[in-house]
């Protein structure tokens, strides 16, 4: 269970997660553009959470707004890959002994790619655990298709759960099937 969990990009496709995460925790930050509009539809949920309208392209304003709310024990981010900067300073917000959970994208999974580069840069970060999410695609017969959304919610919610650094939602291979 979260004291203070972060929740970046979790209004869409990965409102589940959100709902079982806010459930799981004594409070929690929710940052999205349109983020004064989501409701979980139940006051017991949302009485618990902070909803920021923050727009993640200002980098300084939206960590700024972060600081202030406070540090979080649980961070789950579905940012995109050119947010170097800000995905760093997510990190640290985050208290020690805590938890950063990232979701990325297929391309992301390369050999050299963004993750390998991730989980380089979260060496700095010492004393959080490092979780990420690998959405890739499913290959069916002769074809392939991308992912539900309840087939990226179930990988989220393995990471939350799990000890694997790296979850990987579908493949990522061959990458030529890819749809």
């Amino acid at each position: 269970m979260a004291d203070h969990a972060l929740l970046i990009g979790t209004t869409g496709m990965l409102a589940p997660v959100a709902r079982q995460i806010v459930g799981e925790s004594q409070h929690a930050t929710l940052c999205a553009r349109s983020a004064s509009k989501f409701s979980f539809g139940e006051s017991f949920l949302d009485d618990k959470v902070m909803k920021l309208p923050l727009d993640y392209t200002d980098e300084t304003h939206f960590l700024d707004t972060l600081r202030v709310r406070g540090p979080v024990d649980l961070a789950v981010t579905w940012l995109h890959p050119e947010a170097h900067t800000l995905r760093d300073g997510i990190a640290d917000c985050v208290i020690p002994g805590g938890k950063i959970i990232e979701i990325m994208g297929s391309a992301s999974g390369k050999p050299d790619g963004f993750a390998d580069q991730r989980l380089e840069a979260m060496q700095a970060h010492a004393g959080k655990t490092y979780r990420q999410v690998i959405l890739g695609f499913v290959v069916e017969d002769d074809s392939s298709r991308w992912l539900t959304h309840d087939e990226i919610c179930d990988a989220t919610l393995r990471a939350y759960r799990g000890f694997d650094t790296r979850t990987i939602a579908g493949t990522l291979e061959p990458w030529e099937k890819r749809p």
